[in-house]
């Protein structure tokens, strides 16, 4: 998967748990999810499971705690290809 998704990256707002979300690729072609709460300097791994696949709203479970991602949470091309991502898996 070259599309650089181990290079995705966005902050997390409103009323919800503020940090960054990142995947790393595995050597076996998965992926590896790591959370990094605000202020904390090493991310940790974490599961990471997608409910809800709204046309703009993408709903998570982040170690079994709901996570809501909205548009603006991110960059659009990195929204889009975790939207791709979540679609194929």
């Amino acid at each position: 998967m070259a599309l650089g998704l181990g290079a995705i990256t966005f902050w997390c707002v409103r009323d919800q748990p503020q940090g960054e979300l990142s995947a790393e690729a595995l050597p076996g072609g998965g992926l590896q999810w790591k959370w990094r709460d605000a202020g904390d300097t090493a991310p940790r791994p974490v599961s990471l499971r997608c409910d809800y696949l709204g046309p703009w709203l993408v709903g998570l479970r982040l170690n079994g705690r709901r996570l809501w991602l909205w548009p603006d949470s991110c960059s659009p091309s990195a929204h889009r290809e975790l939207r791709r991502y979540l679609v194929r898996h």
